[in-house]
């Protein structure tokens, strides 16, 4: 297969002139959060407040020229008791396959430890952040408060103004051919990740299986691991016959790496008529 031509995937190739912190905007629309700029403000840090399709914080290089390019890091930021609310709410799965599909690789969960109520057990917010760490292979930073994550982003973007510094990149708008020097532009990134965009079939049978009784979003993405379509899965029913119940039974899920089980197994095949494997 041969490389993909400047004409074939729209390629910049660029110096960096300097790298910029991106907030957004709902990131500082509170009185409470504007710490979080007068933290980057005494630290002298080059910043921006704009709109972000997906997550909090992200980097772009300022390349000669006016592109913008998405350096390949991006950060969501919650509050436990966020983190809570997104779980009960529906969003935290969303998010998540969001982030993953957004094209950018270095993917950071950071989350604020100190809240004053949170609406589910700590120790099920824990399992939730090991989680998203083990099956969803975010990277995971925990801070205390607003200020710790101001010194973290702090941390952060000076690391990337060093290791950027006068580097030349490729940008391009094919989020499927970026690399460690290859990256999107900041309106082709923005147009990737809005949130009415077309999910892969894998995507949206995981969100589909998460939402069977007994089956966890730890087990769908298990299962959509080696099965990532439902005709695969239902391929496989219909060569075990009888057996069929037992499919995923045997499958290695979470942290743990345990057994779906036959429970859950079972659960799944019960929604599976019939008719659907004849």
């Amino acid at each position: 297969q041969s490389h993909p031509t400047m004409e074939d995937k729209q390629w910049y190739q660029r110096r960096v002139r300097g790298i910029k912190l991106v907030v957004d905007n709902a990131e500082v629309n509170s009185p409470r959060q504007q710490k979080l700029l007068q933290g980057l403000d005494r630290n002298s840090i080059l910043y921006d407040v704009r709109k972000l399709q997906i997550g909090d914080f992200l980097w772009v290089a300022q390349a000669s020229g006016q592109e913008e390019l998405v350096l390949d890091y991006v950060i969501e930021r919650k509050r436990m008791d966020d983190l809570a609310q997104s779980i009960t709410g529906g969003r935290f799965t969303e998010q998540k396959m969001r982030l993953k599909s957004c094209g950018l690789s270095q993917r950071i969960y950071l989350v604020e430890t100190k809240a004053s109520y949170m609406s589910l057990p700590e120790a099920s917010l824990n399992q939730a952040i090991v989680n998203t760490q083990v099956v969803d292979h975010f990277s995971i930073k925990r801070t205390c408060d607003l200020r710790e994550t101001a010194a973290y982003l702090t941390l952060l973007t000076r690391k990337l103004q060093h290791r950027y510094a006068g580097c030349t990149l490729k940008g391009v708008d094919d989020p499927t051919v970026t690399g460690p020097t290859t990256l999107l532009t900041f309106p082709s990134f923005s147009t990737n990740s809005v949130k009415n965009r077309v999910l892969t079939t894998r995507e949206v049978f995981t969100k589909q299986l998460a939402r069977v009784p007994k089956i966890s979003q730890d087990k769908a993405e298990a299962i959509t691991q080696e099965f990532p379509t439902l005709n695969h899965l239902l391929d496989r029913y219909r060569s075990l016959g009888s057996r069929g119940e037992e499919v995923i039974s045997a499958i290695k899920f979470g942290l743990s790496q345990r057994k779906i089980g036959i429970a859950a197994s079972r659960s799944l095949a019960s929604l599976l008529s019939e008719s659907s494997l004849k």
